[in-house]
């Protein structure tokens, strides 16, 4: 150690630290208040960081951040167990310079984060707790075994389509056992284009397996005590089904992490993008950042209650006296996320036909 080292006391003082996270490397990008210092590689440690960042700036305080993704919340945990401040970031709130957009590399990343760092731009997405992470892994696992199921029926189809084999008119919305049965029957000239559909059609059998039982898993989920007075509250608001209801609660965690409804609103993403300048104010379409999860549930909801709900349905005509019918209806998807706000802050079950 140097005698620099040695008597180097960075008490009080705060170093930014962005990481731009890999399988095998990180590139690690340090601002001193607002200095630049260097960008370094790094192995995907978080005690090689931590050991380094400590070795380095004795006392100081540290903040890390790195960009949500693939890599999900584990190196935050074990950066705050070592005492180290540490952000989870969404991609689109980290600014970018002309050079970024032309130039991409992971050191230029790093080093944006740590940048919005410093500048105090930035702030952390929710962390959930390993627990409700973990139940939520369930259920997006679901959504995207929905997704192979989608693709393995349309290869099928493709298939049909690419030799000729039309499907009978009584199939032709339905992937029903019969029809399964008479996709094995289908006589195919060469024993390799048998091969093919059979496989085909195992993958999608395997598929709807996993599909039916993590089915159960969830069902099993939603009844436990953890879930089940919740799961009661707000499925009683008309349109929010099981599913939509356990999704909601997942995806949130927390009602009370979002100070208004607007703050909930823009997380689920159903408000219009605004452009402003001057006297002139355009609202535009649907924003396109939002909650995947969630904002499609919702829309969906929304046609379910205005069929349930007379207050909803009594909006929704109005609505669509002066606009289209797919604006109203996000209007009204809106205002059903607004009434799932109010029951789960308030611990009370929803009435219908309220109008307000």
């Amino acid at each position: 150690m140097t005698k620099l080292q040695q008597f180097a006391d960075f008490s009080n003082k705060k170093i930014f630290v962005g990481i731009d996270v890999h399988k095998k490397s990180w590139s690690v990008s340090l601002y001193y208040e607002q200095q630049y210092l260097r960008t370094f590689s790094q192995p995907p440690s978080t005690e090689a960081l931590a050991v380094f960042l400590k070795r380095e700036f004795p006392q100081a305080n540290f903040t890390c951040g790195y960009e949500s993704g693939f890599s999900g919340f584990w190196i935050q945990r074990q950066l705050r167990e070592k005492g180290l401040t540490c952000y989870v970031l969404h991609p689109g709130d980290i600014p970018h310079t002309v050079k970024h957009k032309t130039a991409k590399t992971d050191a230029i990343d790093s080093k944006s984060i740590a940048s919005a760092l410093s500048a105090g731009t930035v702030s952390s997405i929710y962390i959930p707790d390993p627990k409700a992470e973990n139940d939520r892994t369930l259920l997006r696992y679901r959504q995207r075994l929905l997704k192979d199921i989608k693709r393995c029926k349309n290869r099928i189809k493709s298939f049909l389509f690419q030799f000729g084999i039309p499907i009978p008119d009584r199939y032709e919305r339905s992937w029903s056992k019969p029809f399964v049965q008479w996709l094995n029957d289908i006589s195919i000239e060469y024993p390799t284009g048998r091969l093919a559909l059979s496989r085909m059609i195992s993958q999608l059998e395997l598929l709807r397996g996993s599909f039916l039982q993590v089915n159960k898993d969830l069902r099993l989920l939603q009844k436990s005590a953890e879930y089940k007075p919740l799961m009661d509250i707000l499925t009683s608001v008309s349109g929010v089904g099981p599913l939509t209801a356990f999704t909601l609660i997942l995806e949130i965690a927390d009602i009370n992490r979002f100070s208004s409804f607007r703050h909930l609103n823009s997380f689920v993403g159903l408000y219009p993008m605004e452009y402003s300048s001057g006297e002139h104010e355009y609202k535009g379409k649907i924003t396109v950042r939002r909650n995947h999860f969630l904002r499609d549930l919702l829309v969906e909801a929304a046609w379910t209650s205005i069929r349930h709900d007379p207050a909803m349905l009594l909006a929704y005509e109005s609505w669509t006296q002066r606009m289209t019918a797919k604006r109203a209806i996000v209007k009204i998807a809106r205002k059903l996320l607004s009434r799932i706000r109010y029951v789960w802050i308030n611990k009370t079950v929803y009435v219908k036909g309220v109008v307000k």
